[in-house]
């Protein structure tokens, strides 16, 4: 039956209004526009203003919808990644060979001489460009002759950007072509060598990363561009958002496989009459030591080599909070257990466990555009770690099961929250 609000005409309403609430935002507050020219803004923040932040998430989805509506089933289908698989070919060719640092920041270069300080052959170089400025990477605004837009000049000298490509073309990729043999091979293993990414490489992640200092170093610098973004819950999120300041003078919070304390230094400041203790692999220790010192707060962020598969040290029995921060979604429901039975057992009657994670969305219960970044990430942590992100019913059937008395206690998510969540649990 045909409606009197037609999908494809309800969505151009829609979407042209939520575009004059984001102009008028920008107008308002004398922020540049969005541009396809070489010298527009490479980030327009909507995120201050929750009015323009919605309006744009809502666009987004809105012009997917259209998008798809617009193509149809049959074409959808027929050209399914085939876009994107080619793209990001020709992208990591492409920062491979330095293009986007030897395009100038203003005016064009000639294919010739772009050719000649690439050393990308004469004849390849405009078939990647190109593909890559149909996708507006680069545009060829005079015929033979490449300069900038905003996308490609994110690439000229950002690393993490870089690394975004290079992860997705040198590691995501051959490990999702292997999930078939995956799950033939492993079902149901929660061993985390058990991997689409071990079949392609022949190594679980982390030991492949051992043998491949140089891939372990770009993984670091993807992990940091990609959680700088606006779905990004920062050190200073995290510090705001729950409710450290109710907890006593002095108490001792454990920052369990904290890296190199950041989290932990960003609490500190803003909650200084706490202790923090990070708990992390011996070779971390002299930078969390530096990074403490450099944020004024060495008396208040301790670090303590510590395996956390191992018994809580008996410094930290009854610390008040024991704290995790995407450390669980990298590992199977057998080995979460294996790390949260020592802090369940090194806790006190007022002991809780506060976790920054994703919890997975019921089906229909968001937008499809955040639905599915969310399920990439989760099919990501099965096909690098055997691992996953988890529902809030997992969440809580997962804690049970290491303690039958730990239950969750509070959600905080957004506005306070981007993507992850902190999850309390208390005994």
């Amino acid at each position: 039956m045909a409606s009197n609000n037609p999908p494809l005409a309800r969505l151009a309403d829609e979407i042209s209004r939520n575009t004059k609430i984001l102009v008028d935002h920008l107008n308002l507050n004398a922020i540049p526009q969005p541009s396809f020219d070489a010298d527009g803004p490479l980030r327009t923040p909507f995120e201050s203003d929750p009015a323009a932040s919605a309006a744009r998430i809502a666009l987004i989805e809105a012009t997917k919808e259209l998008h798809i509506l617009a193509l149809g089933p049959e074409e959808t289908t027929r050209f399914f990644c085939f876009n994107e698989i080619y793209l990001l070919g020709a992208m990591q060719v492409l920062c491979h060979f330095k293009v986007p640092q030897n395009v100038p920041e203003t005016g064009d270069v000639s294919f010739p001489e772009l050719a000649s300080r690439t050393g990308l052959s004469e004849a390849l170089l405009p078939r990647f460009v190109r593909m890559a400025a149909a996708n507006y990477y680069f545009s060829e605004l005079r015929l033979g002759f490449v300069s900038h837009t905003p996308w490609s000049r994110t690439l000229a000298h950002d690393e993490g950007m870089q690394a975004c490509v290079w992860f997705r073309y040198a590691e995501m990729l051959p490990a999702v072509a292997k999930f078939v043999e995956m799950v033939k091979e492993y079902p149901d293993s929660p061993e985390p060598q058990d991997t689409a990414f071990r079949i392609a490489f022949g190594d679980s992640f982390f030991g492949y990363k051992e043998k491949h200092p140089e891939h372990m170093l770009k993984f670091g610098q993807f992990v940091s561009a990609f959680a700088s973004g606006e779905t990004a819950d920062s050190a200073d999120s995290i510090a705001q958002a729950y409710a450290w300041d109710l907890l006593p003078e002095g108490s001792l919070v454990v920052d369990v496989g904290g890296g190199t304390g950041h989290i932990s230094a960003a609490i500190s400041r803003a909650h200084p009459h706490l202790r923090f203790q990070v708990q992390d692999f011996p070779d971390l220790q002299e930078e969390c030591i530096s990074l403490a010192k450099h944020h004024g707060v060495s008396g208040r962020v301790s670090f303590m080599p510590h395996n956390f598969f191992d018994p809580q040290p008996s410094v930290t029995q009854g610390a008040a909070v024991f704290f995790l921060r995407n450390i669980l979604h990298d590992w199977s429901d057998v080995y979460c257990r294996r790390i949260l039975k020592p802090i369940a057992e090194a806790m006190g009657p007022s002991s809780h466990i506060v976790i920054s994670d994703i919890i997975q969305p019921q089906a229909n219960t968001i937008l499809k555009t955040q639905d599915a970044r969310i399920r990439a990430l989760d099919l990501t942590m099965l096909s690098m770690f055997n691992a996953k992100e988890r529902s809030y019913e997992d969440w809580a059937r997962l804690f049970a099961s290491v303690d039958s008395r730990l239950r969750i206690t509070e959600v905080i998510g957004k506005p306070m929250m981007r993507r992850d969540n902190l999850i309390e649990v208390r005994l």
